[in-house]
């Protein structure tokens, strides 16, 4: 080809064969950072699309520009689409040299994090939230990155929940959108359409259904007495719903059409009903009915109006007091202490920031009894591992272990206390040394009877509670009282 290259093309092509000390040399001899390349695009472009972000810093630093320049995006929006992990991590750690891309919108109205969350980059996604991207932004269409994220078809969809505040393991069902979209309080049954009953895969499961109902007192709602509003959470069965019935505010909690298909799933549905209907505790979610006359299954439950835990520590722009603090704690422990006084006890197994529900004065409602079990129930059913029966951060080490099935008892909500407690007086999360990315390495920890870490800000008594709670051996762990107690009595020491 003979020597036809200007210097900028020369510098172009360095770029391209990603020859840094090369281009470097050149631009110190004065070369021209925005003349093109034969394919008409500037170095700048070409070290974005890339992901070179030392490239891109320097050239940025003298004036470089983009072209052709992007459309209906920012620079921050193309490194994510592309997994450029250096770059993102460029433009959101030097906010004075870029600008502040992080919450910008592109056309469609969706952020970066919009985007990582989309394609399933965890990484990405950590990054966004650790300088305090937008997680609750939504885009033209309504949805935010969290729905975009249960909309995909990530591997990656359980860690990118856990970050944006939920740590559900998250089934997908076949269209998912459609099911969402849908206003379900307007199906009918009718003789022409998919109903109730002709779903079932057998009488005996609409009769067991009946059976329950009957057994646990529990109001059967018409489903023409309620109204669905919007969306408030989703979850790995179900999606929740704010809804009216007869003038009242609600929750409705409406399952997954397996849960009416499936006598398996509709189980799972029997046994949080029969929980619900045999706690009344200022401090436990009220259940207030069911509705069963539509396809999907759904409970009823009292509203709170605020945020969840998790949301208030690490969402809310006000941070909680020491005395909100110990507030939270005592009522979280409670609750739990009306759980394990019944006869027999109840285990919740689930126990998390996201499944206490807090009010505008910080009063705690424990909420999500789908894994909660009596004891003597718990004990005679199959004994799974991981995340299927909780939230890895938050299990006792016995849950990992089937060959300990016989020690599983009260002792899985105590030691999930205790990590909540963690939560509650540091804002971290339990294990928190350990990344999103490698949360099945907490098993490699329990295994090895590590002591779970205790941030040193946390006053030392509870410190010492914690440590109580979070004993591999779980005999050795405190009641519930003995909590409470404890809680009451050094709470005075720091009003």
């Amino acid at each position: 080809m003979g020597n036809q290259f200007t210097q900028q093309s020369s510098l172009s092509s360095l770029i391209e064969n990603q020859d840094l000390m090369a281009a470097v040399k050149l631009l110190q001899n004065g070369a021209n950072p925005n003349e093109l390349n034969q394919k008409g695009k500037s170095c700048l472009r070409l070290a974005l699309e890339q992901g070179n972000s030392q490239i891109y810093r320097i050239l940025h630093q003298i004036s470089g520009e983009i072209i052709p320049p992007l459309v209906n995006e920012t620079p921050l929006h193309h490194a994510v689409r592309h997994n450029h992990t250096k770059l993102v991590r460029m433009f959101l750690r030097n906010p004075t040299a870029f600008p502040n891309y992080k919450n910008a919108k592109n056309s469609e109205g969706q952020t970066s994090l919009h985007i990582a969350a989309m394609l399933g980059y965890s990484e990405i996604v950590a990054l966004l939230l650790k300088y305090n991207a937008q997680a609750d932004s939504k885009d033209k269409y309504g949805k935010t990155p969290r729905d975009l994220a249960i909309e995909s078809d990530s591997p990656q969809l359980n860690e990118i929940l856990e970050l944006l505040g939920s740590e559900e393991l998250i089934v997908r069902t076949p269209n998912p959108g459609k099911e969402v979209k849908e206003s379900p309080h307007m199906r009918r049954i009718s003789s022409k359409s998919t109903h109730f009953s002709s779903q079932i895969d057998s009488e005996n499961n609409l009769l067991a259904l009946e059976v329950a109902l009957k057994d646990s007192l529990i109001p059967l709602i018409p489903s023409e007495e309620v109204k669905f509003c919007e969306i408030i959470n989703r979850g790995s069965s179900c999606v929740v719903y704010k809804g009216m019935w007869r003038g009242t505010d609600i929750a409705i909690k409406q399952f997954k059409i397996e849960y009416s298909t499936s006598a398996k799933e509709l189980e799972k549905f029997i046994k949080e009903m029969q929980i619900l209907s045999k706690i009344r505790h200022p401090n436990l979610i009220l259940l207030m009915g069911v509705c069963i006359d539509q396809p999907n299954l759904c409970l009823l439950s009292e509203l709170v109006q605020n945020c969840s835990l998790f949301q208030a520590i690490h969402k809310s722009q006000k941070p909680l007091t020491i005395e909100n603090r110990f507030k939270i704690a005592i009522q979280i422990t409670q609750g739990l202490v009306y759980l394990h006084s019944n006869n027999p006890p109840i285990i919740h197994r689930d126990l998390k920031p996201e499944n206490c529900l807090l009010d505008e004065s910080f009063n705690i409602k424990i909420a999500d009894f789908g894994l909660a079990r009596p004891l003597t129930r718990f004990i005679g059913e199959e004994i799974q591992t991981t995340v299927c029966i909780g939230t890895t951060r938050f299990m006792a080490p016995e849950l990992f272990d089937k060959s300990k099935s016989k020690s599983i008892g009260v002792g899985v909500d105590i030691w999930a206390l205790g990590c909540i407690f963690i939560e509650v007086f540091s804002g971290k999360r339990p294990w928190s040394h350990i990344s999103t990315a490698d949360v099945n390495c907490i098993y490699y920890e329990l295994f090895n009877k590590k002591p779970i870490p205790i941030p040193t800000c946390i006053p030392e008594p509870v410190r010492k509670i914690i440590s109580k709670c979070c004993d591999y051996f779980p005999l050795n762990r405190p009641t519930a009282s003995n909590i409470l107690h404890e809680l009451i009595s050094i709470k005075s020491q720091f009003m």
